[in-house]
């Protein structure tokens, strides 16, 4: 059997495999029309309803734009994930030459400062790309309407009452005060009033770095990194590679950036708030 066949049978294989979506080829990711993102979140609800959103605004091909998918690598549970667990989800479903990203908070109130560290090697060490939120993911949402640099010390209490009461964060005054979509879903005003203010997010995300109490840190050092930092599929970019695409030094220490979220950078790689958008 010539080696071409073989890789055809190997591909239709993986294709069969009960469980899990088919691997993308690794020839595609020059078609990005044809982008296929696969994510893994902490959370159980948020997270997986900001994806949803994000899919159906700005995922469809549209005349002269890229498409995208952003997989949502699902556990099949609803009781979340630690830092670790998401790491090891999106790797579970997501093939060695997929791209894949990983979102996962600080939040001090459930003990993971021993765990973080872990869960950031094992990314590396697999590819994938961190989304850390300090404190929490409704910081990030927080921002769309407002800029936050108070330090919270890794608990999200104040940022979500910050949300609930933003007069422009519509249908966010009950959020988190009750069960289904009610509780931490995005649907219907709350992901309407998120809708277009992307850039604003990106701006005061992006300004945080450069306010990090480290002193050495900006949003142009992630900048210059992504035009740098090798992605090819053929070489795993090192531990220090991938965090420089956060624009921290890297001897700055992830567990105190506070505040801080790099969800801009998952917007920023799909062209969304950004003048590619």
């Amino acid at each position: 059997m010539s080696r071409g066949k073989k890789e055809q049978g190997r591909r239709r294989r993986r294709e069969r495999t009960p469980g899990g979506p088919p691997r993308r080829p690794v020839a595609s990711y020059g078609d990005r029309s044809h982008r296929v993102l696969y994510i893994a979140c902490e959370g159980a609800r948020t997270e997986p309803a900001y994806l949803d959103l994000l899919n159906e605004a700005y995922g469809r091909q549209r005349s002269g734009e890229r498409g995208f998918h952003l997989h949502y690598c699902d556990p099949g549970h609803a009781d979340g994930l630690r830092p670790e667990e998401a790491v090891d989800q999106v790797l579970s479903v997501a093939g060695p030459e997929d791209e894949k990203w990983v979102l996962f908070d600080r939040d001090t109130e459930d003990n993971r400062d021993r765990e973080i560290p872990r869960a950031l090697r094992k990314a590396h060490r697999g590819g994938v790309q961190v989304v850390l939120s300090h404190p929490s993911f409704e910081l990030w949402l927080l921002l769309h309407f407002k800029n936050w640099t108070s330090r919270e010390n890794g608990r999200s209490g104040t940022v979500v009452n910050e949300l609930r009461r933003h007069r422009d964060a519509d249908g966010f005054a009950d959020y988190d005060k009750g069960s289904g979509d009610r509780g931490k879903g995005l649907g219907g005003k709350r992901g309407a009033s998120l809708l277009g203010r992307e850039t604003n997010a990106i701006r005061n995300a992006r300004g945080l770095v450069t306010q990090c109490s480290h002193g050495a840190c900006s949003a142009k050092a992630a900048d210059r990194a992504a035009k740098t930092v090798s992605t090819e599929l053929d070489r795993t970019p090192d531990c220090a590679e991938w965090a420089a695409l956060t624009g921290h030094a890297p001897d700055c220490d992830p567990l105190g950036r506070d505040p801080s979220t790099d969800v801009w950078r998952l917007l920023t790689a799909l062209g969304i708030g950004t003048d590619r958008a």
